[in-house]
C-alpha cells in the first residue's frame, strides 16, 4: 500500500458518525473490563495497535498508564497526539522498530483487518518479541460464529476470519502460553455474554438498514445489534525468558 493510501487508511472510521452515549458508556465499561483481564497495573507500559479514535486510550491516559500507540491514520494518529497520547503513525504488519519493550500489546477489533493467515501470524510472533519477559498480548474482536455475514457486511477490511478457537490456536503457533479467553456482548462477559449475543443475532436491524440505507435511525439500530453480538476477548503470554 502507497503512503499516501496510508495516511488515508480507515477514513471510513475518521468520518464516521460518533457514538451515541450509550454506545459511549458500553464502551467505557468493555474497555475496564478489559484492563481488569489483562491484570493491568499502575506501572504497566501498554503498546495499542489500530487505536482509531482513542477510546480506550482515553481511558489508559486517565489512569495515567503509560501508554503508546501505533496508527495507521494519519489524521486519528494527530488527534490522539493531541490528547496526550505517544502515537507512531503506520500500518501494521511489520512493527515499525520500537525503543523498549511492553508489558501489555492491545488490539481491538483489529486483528479481523489483517488480510489472511500469514499477515495474523506475523503480527503475532512481531508482537511477542515486543513483549518483556512474561508481558501479555490482548486481542479483542468479532466471533465469526456469531456475526456471520454481518462480519464482511459492516466494513469493507474485515478478512480475517476470526473465532475463539481460531484465535487460541493463532497464539499457540506464534509461542504463547498461558492462554485463557472469555466471550463478550459489549459489556457484558459471561453466560450472560453469550446468551444477549443470540438474541442480538436474530434482530432484523441488519436488514432494515440495507433496505434503508440512509436512514440514520437504522444506522444506528445496526450499529447496536453489531455492538451487542458476540465477541472473543483472549490474552496469551509471553513465557521468554529474559536475557543478560
Amino acid at each position: 500500500m502507497s503512503p499516501e493510501k496510508t495516511d488515508t487508511f480507515f477514513d471510513h472510521l475518521q468520518k464516521a458518525e460518533r457514538p451515541t452515549a450509550l454506545a459511549m458508556r458500553f464502551m467505557r465499561r468493555a474497555f475496564e473490563r478489559m484492563l481488569s483481564f489483562a491484570e493491568v497495573t499502575p506501572d504497566s507500559r501498554i503498546l495499542e495497535i489500530g487505536p482509531g479514535r482513542g477510546e480506550f486510550a482515553g481511558i489508559c491516559l486517565e489512569r495515567k498508564l503509560e501508554y503508546h500507540a501505533i496508527e495507521p491514520n494519519a489524521g486519528l494518529a494527530e488527534s490522539l497526539r493531541g490528547k496526550g497520547a505517544d502515537v507512531f503513525c503506520a500500518r501494521v504488519p511489520p512493527l515499525p522498530a520500537l525503543d523498549r519493550q511492553f508489558d501489555l500489546v492491545v488490539m481491538i477489533n483489529v486483528m479481523e483487518h489483517m488480510s489472511g493467515l500469514e499477515q495474523a501470524l506475523d503480527i503475532a510472533c512481531q508482537v511477542r518479541q515486543a513483549l518483556k519477559p512474561g508481558g501479555k498480548f490482548m486481542i479483542h474482536c468479532p466471533d465469526y460464529l456469531s456475526w456471520r455475514q454481518h462480519f464482511f457486511n459492516c466494513d469493507f477490511s474485515h478478512n480475517y476470519v476470526t473465532s475463539r478457537r481460531r484465535l487460541d490456536q493463532l497464539l499457540v503457533n506464534a509461542g504463547y502460553a498461558g492462554i485463557r479467553s472469555r466471550y463478550m456482548s459489549g459489556p457484558f462477559v459471561g453466560v450472560g455474554a453469550v446468551i444477549l449475543a443470540a438474541f442480538a443475532s436474530h434482530l432484523p436491524f441488519g436488514a432494515l438498514e440495507s433496505l434503508f440505507p440512509r436512514s440514520p435511525v437504522c444506522r444506528r439500530l445496526y450499529k447496536l445489534q453489531l455492538t451487542l453480538s458476540r465477541r472473543v476477548l483472549i490474552l496469551g503470554h509471553n513465557v521468554t525468558e529474559a536475557t543478560s
